[in-house]
């Protein structure tokens, strides 16, 4: 992860502050049940300052027909999220060294968890907050997952639920992205537009452009200069999307770039967040993945 502040005039930034990971699979007890987890965030032990805000989440998407590991059709019936994030709400880089200062003294961390569930027309969704005296990081995902779990499991904050006559799809983000993506490398030609539910919210998703770019150069250093990554993708598919909510009117561009051959086929190979004016975050693919299969237990 390159993260990118604001000064002014230009941008300054620095590489292999952070990182995570995309993953994508089958359910190897359901066919129809496709599964999506994403975890990525600033690493403190090499972000500027310590820098610690990270994010983590679970998709199932269950399919009206039994899926292979690129699906050519949408026909979401249902899906469920669970998510929980490290957060800021600072709307510059000095507000976020304050937070950051504040929670130090305190000895009190803030997480934020969300569990959704989504149907054709309909949505329900619950956020509980953690304070925690343990400052989890992203390489902490598993000790930090189950007490968030806890949390949500005793919370007594009513669930949001909302009716929609617009969205007859049970999609929520990552799947729609996964869905929006396919049709790109299908040659579907933009903009095109799926909905999805956000903490019961419609929200679009828009394709707004495509392009194929004969090549991407990647080039990350580390400290002292050292090369992280020197590459050059061919046959890169770039994509820019626009998610827009109703309720609220927020809008987020972001771009991803998706290999269009080969073993990164279907891969994201980059991707670039702007959250807002003065920071930008761009992942950058690391390792070339191979197959996933994830065993889900239902209860």
């Amino acid at each position: 992860m390159t993260a990118r502040v604001r000064l002014v005039f230009f941008w300054a930034g620095k590489d292999d502050v952070g990182g995570g990971y995309v993953r994508r699979g089958i359910s190897s007890a359901d066919p129809h049940e496709e599964m999506f987890q994403v975890l990525f965030g600033s690493d403190p032990a090499r972000a500027p300052r310590g820098i610690n805000r990270w994010g983590a989440g679970t998709e199932a998407v269950w399919h009206q027909g039994a899926v292979d590991s690129h699906p050519k059709t949408d026909d979401v019936v249902s899906s469920a999220f669970f998510g929980f994030m490290k957060p800021s709400r600072g709307k510059s880089a000095a507000e976020m060294q304050g937070e950051l200062k504040k929670e130090k003294e305190q000895g009190t961390y803030l997480f934020t968890g969300i569990v959704s569930r989504a149907e054709p027309g309909r949505a329900t969704s619950l956020i509980v907050p953690l304070q925690s005296p343990t400052d989890y990081n992203l390489r902490q995902y598993d000790a930090a997952q189950p007490v968030m779990l806890d949390r949500i499991a005793v919370s007594d904050r009513p669930l949001k639920t909302m009716q929609s006559a617009t969205c007859a799809r049970g999609g929520q983000f990552l799947g729609t992205v996964s869905a929006l993506l396919d049709a790109a490398l299908e040659g579907r030609k933009a903009p095109y537009t799926l909905c999805y539910f956000y903490d019961a919210s419609e929200v679009s998703l828009t394709v707004e452009r495509t392009e194929m770019l004969g090549k991407l150069p990647v080039q990350l250093h580390g400290p002292k200069g050292v090369t992280l990554i020197n590459t050059e993708y061919q046959n890169v598919l770039q994509v820019d999307f626009l998610s827009a909510n109703k309720t609220t009117g927020r809008k987020v561009p972001f771009t991803i770039f998706v290999g269009t051959q080969g073993a990164i086929l279907g891969v994201p190979v980059q991707i670039r967040y702007q959250p807002n004016w003065w920071f930008q975050i761009v992942l950058n693919l690391k390792n070339i993945p191979g197959p996933l299969a994830v065993s889900v237990e239902k209860n």
